[in-house]
């Protein structure tokens, strides 16, 4: 997996719901390549990957949405949108663009924009919102796509401490309650060996361990890397 030179390679990993998987790793050790590559925004150089025994490559980008959703860390909009409707735009992949949303649709953007906290600034335009509550609403964006899988890239980045627990206590339920696959790429490493049921750790020559959240914290690389002195 990689750009025209592999950042990762020989990776095996199989993921079954329900799972919160964290993703760690040093800057610039492929995190983000890999979701890119998970998600199907970019083909990986070689290998396959796979959902329910098909390869996500061979699906049209319409049957891909409908499989997983990718929530990035910097979320910059320039244009006048409201928080509802870019909450709203998780679910086209679903309705029907001529007849609007449906009250379907639209239980589930409130519930999105509900669990994330932010129905008072669902009439507000995303431009006039702070880092924290604009990272808030693509979250909720990602939500209101209800897909199997959903990837995060550093998705608590601009969020204060009381919001970023939040984040993490309610992935885990979702993951559990909704049996999904929920894979976190962050760098709030108390959190994620907190609520995550496994780790997938990037080392330093880009090898991949990955296990559960125990094991993996057993590690010498982790021990030397992601625990405090």
């Amino acid at each position: 997996m990689g750009y025209s030179k592999p950042l990762l390679q020989n990776v095996s990993v199989s993921f079954a719901s329900p799972c919160l998987v964290g993703i760690i790793g040093n800057n610039g050790k492929g995190k983000t390549t890999l979701l890119k590559n998970l998600s199907g925004l970019q083909k990986p150089l070689s290998g396959q990957i796979l959902f329910n025994d098909k390869n996500i490559f061979d699906l049209s980008a319409a049957e891909r949405s409908k499989i997983d959703s990718l929530c990035f860390a910097s979320n910059y909009i320039t244009f006048p949108i409201s928080v509802y409707e870019l909450v709203s735009m998780g679910r086209y992949p679903y309705n029907n663009h001529w007849a609007g949303l449906s009250k379907d649709d639209e239980k589930i953007i409130d519930g999105a924009i509900d669990l994330c906290g932010i129905k008072n600034l669902q009439h507000n335009f995303v431009t006039s919102l702070s880092d924290g509550e604009r990272q808030k609403t693509f979250i909720a964006k990602t939500l209101a796509q209800q897909t199997p899988v959903i990837l995060f890239d550093e998705p608590s980045a601009f969020l204060d401490y009381a919001s970023k627990k939040h984040f993490f206590q309610t992935m885990k339920e979702i993951a559990t309650e909704q049996q999904k696959i929920i894979l976190i790429s962050s760098h709030d490493i108390d959190f994620l060996t907190a609520y995550a049921d496994n780790l997938l750790m990037i080392e330093e020559d880009e090898s991949v361990l990955y296990g559960s959240t125990n094991q993996i914290m057993q590690t010498e690389y982790f021990n030397t890397h992601f625990t405090k002195k």
